[in-house]
């Protein structure tokens, strides 16, 4: 091949590259500010339950908006959510709840995890590896990589259902009032960005004190 063949294949190259790139950047929301907004306002109501953990009759609720592609949910993933889950979650005190944000194939990936009991294994995984995740083929090969069924992700990935109901966490985030992530409703409380535990387990106390 002559050197200006192999230019113009390089060219090509990057211009495809940089065009998945851009992809998951520009249908990702921004990573949040780290703010506190302590009202208690109605949300909008969830047809599509997100992916719960913890006692389904836990007096506090936890809920996640998050995305693998975001530095600052991978933060609050590796540190803060694990004192969370040893500290209430564990003991039956909050219920932790995850929509996952777009790209919507990111929340029908989790969702397939979800189906196969893996989605705590995958949503660490995803997190530790979250600077690997360029293209759309990584979210099946990360879910072989722990121990998930491909044929059984497969079907569950394409299927309709799947579709719709990651769709709906987006656009009812949306109604919500989310625009960024990490955001969570503590019992209705709105928190946005990925605070110190500190800050949720004074909310969380503060709520259970109230029961």
């Amino acid at each position: 091949m002559s050197d200006k063949k192999i230019i113009i294949a390089a060219v090509i190259l990057s211009l495809i590259l940089a065009g998945g790139g851009w992809y998951y950047s520009k249908h990702r929301p921004p990573s949040a500010a780290i703010v506190n907004q302590a009202d208690n306002t109605k949300n909008s109501a969830v047809s599509q339950p997100g992916i719960s953990l913890g006692n389904p009759a836990a007096p506090v609720v936890i809920e996640e908006y998050t995305n693998f592609l975001c530095p600052a949910c991978a933060s609050f993933a590796m540190v803060t959510f694990d004192q969370i889950n040893d500290n209430y979650v564990k003991s039956g005190k909050v219920k932790f709840v995850f929509y996952i944000f777009p790209p919507l194939e990111l929340g029908r990936a989790a969702i397939c995890a979800q189906e196969q009991n893996k989605f705590i294994e995958y949503h660490t995984y995803l997190f530790e590896h979250q600077g690997q995740i360029t293209e759309e083929k990584n979210l099946r090969d990360f879910a072989i990589n722990i121990g998930i069924d491909g044929t059984k992700f497969d079907s569950c990935y394409a299927a309709q259902a799947t579709i719709d109901k990651s769709t709906a966490w987006t656009n009812e985030g949306s109604s919500r009032g989310v625009d960024s992530t990490p955001t969570f409703f503590i019992n209705g409380q709105k928190l946005i960005g990925a605070q110190p535990y500190e800050d949720f387990k004074k909310v969380i106390d503060e709520k259970l004190n109230q029961l």
